[in-house]
């Protein structure tokens, strides 16, 4: 597919159809172009490529996580061993934060901390929050001071669980 087309496919997607749908739709309005096998072969070797190119970065960033969480240790009942990212916010006297801690947030931290990371993509998020007593905070923001259990998914079957310190400024 050369381009998106409505109930058919979206661009860059090779599929099979009629060919009276290819000749009649497709192909007049330049939406599309026969391919090979050879060349079917040769996509898919490059969409493996860059498969196993996107896990070899998520298991280097996992490393990364992990070895500042070894440089930091941490004893906890959930047997995460350090950790690994701490931010500094205005909070009150109660521990309060002021405008609270998003999950944005501490993915853009993630990336300014580890900036040889691999950040980018859909599948790089963060899929559970909770605190030390593991109350699950993943829905709402961060609200009070203290360390906060981490898990980010980092790509396909790579995921990374930290310790994240919030303290006041």
């Amino acid at each position: 597919m050369l381009e998106t087309v409505p109930k058919i496919g979206q661009a860059g997607d090779i599929l099979f159809v009629s060919s009276a749908v290819f000749q009649n739709q497709l192909q007049r309005q330049q939406k599309a172009r026969l391919i090979s096998a050879e060349e079917v072969a040769q996509l898919e070797k490059e969409k493996e490529a860059e498969n196993q190119a996107l896990l070899e970065a998520a298991k280097a960033t996992k490393q990364m996580i992990d070895d500042a969480m070894e440089a930091k240790p941490h004893e906890n009942e959930h047997n995460v061993c350090g950790i690994a990212l701490e931010m500094k916010r205005k909070a009150g006297p109660e521990g309060n934060l002021f405008g609270g801690v998003t999950p944005k947030m501490v993915m853009d931290e993630l990336a300014s901390t580890f900036p040889e990371g691999s950040w980018e993509g859909k599948q790089v998020k963060l899929t559970s929050v909770k605190d030390m007593d593991g109350q699950d905070v993943k829905k709402k923001d961060i609200k009070h001071i203290g360390e906060y259990l981490m898990s980010v998914s980092l790509g396909r079957d790579v995921e990374a669980s930290f310790i994240l310190s919030i303290s006041a400024e």
